[in-house]
C-alpha cells in the first residue's frame, strides 16, 4: 500500500511552530522530506511494532484535519508480544477532513492490504494536487500562528487591566508631580508653624 502528499507534523510544545513535510508511506513505513525530492528528516517505522492510529477531535488552537500515530516497539517472550517501554505518538493534520481519513486508514490498514497500490477508501473523497495541498496546510500555519499570537497579546492586555495600580506604582515622578509635592509639604509646614505661634500666643 502506497500513499504519499503534505502533511503538518504538530508537536506537543506549546510555542513550537508546526512544521510542513511531503510525506511517503510504503511497505509499513513512513518517510518525512522537508520538500517533494528534498531530504530526509525523519520515519516512523510501523513494522514489528504495536501502532495505533486514530482520528483527532477538532481542538481550539491547534491546526483541524488531524490524526496521530502511536508506535511501540514489541518483543516475542514465549509465544507473547510484550512492549518495550512507553509508545511514541504522532500527530499530523491533512488539507482537508477527506486526505485526513485517507491517510488515517492507510495507516491503519497497511498490513492487511500492503498488496494493494493506490488503495482510494472513500470514492467520494477530495483529492488535492499535491500544490494545492502544500498551498493549502501553509495558510492554515499562518492562521495558526496568527490565532496563537493574538490570543498572546489578548492574555497581556489582561493581565495588566487585572493590575492597573502596578504600573501607577512603578511610573517615575515627573517635575509636575514634584511641585504638586512640595506644594503640599510647605503648605503642611506653614500650617504647622501657624499652630505653634497660636499656641505660644495664648500661653
Amino acid at each position: 500500500m502506497y500513499r504519499d502528499g503534505y502533511l503538518v507534523r504538530c508537536t506537543g510544545a506549546t510555542f513550537d511552530i508546526p512544521l510542513l513535510y511531503f510525506c511517503v508511506f510504503g511497505d509499513g513505513k513512513m518517510s518525512m522530506y522537508s520538500e517533494k525530492g528534498g531530504k530526509l528528516v525523519g520515519e516512523i517505522s510501523m513494522a514489528g511494532r504495536v501502532n495505533k492510529v486514530r482520528v483527532e477531535k477538532p481542538h481550539p488552537g491547534k491546526l483541524p484535519h488531524r490524526f496521530s500515530v502511536s508506535s511501540a516497539e514489541v518483543i516475542r517472550v514465549e509465544g507473547r508480544r510484550m512492549r518495550l517501554g512507553e509508545a511514541k505518538v504522532f500527530e499530523f493534520a491533512a488539507p482537508n477532513n477527506d486526505l485526513m481519513k485517507e491517510w488515517a486508514n492507510t495507516l491503519h490498514l497497511w498490513r492487511r492490504m500492503n498488496w494493494k497500490e493506490n488503495v482510494k477508501f472513500f470514492d467520494e473523497a477530495n483529492e488535492l494536487p499535491q500544490l494545492d495541498q502544500r498551498a493549502t496546510l501553509l495558510h492554515q500555519i499562518k492562521e495558526h500562528h496568527e490565532a496563537k499570537m493574538r490570543r498572546s497579546s489578548g492574555t497581556s492586555k489582561f493581565m495588566k487591566l487585572r493590575n492597573p495600580m502596578k504600573g501607577l506604582m512603578n511610573v517615575q515622578a515627573t517635575p509636575t508631580m514634584k511641585k504638586l509635592r512640595d506644594r503640599v509639604a510647605s503648605s503642611r509646614t506653614r500650617s504647622s508653624s501657624c499652630a505653634t505661634t497660636t499656641t505660644a500666643s495664648t500661653a
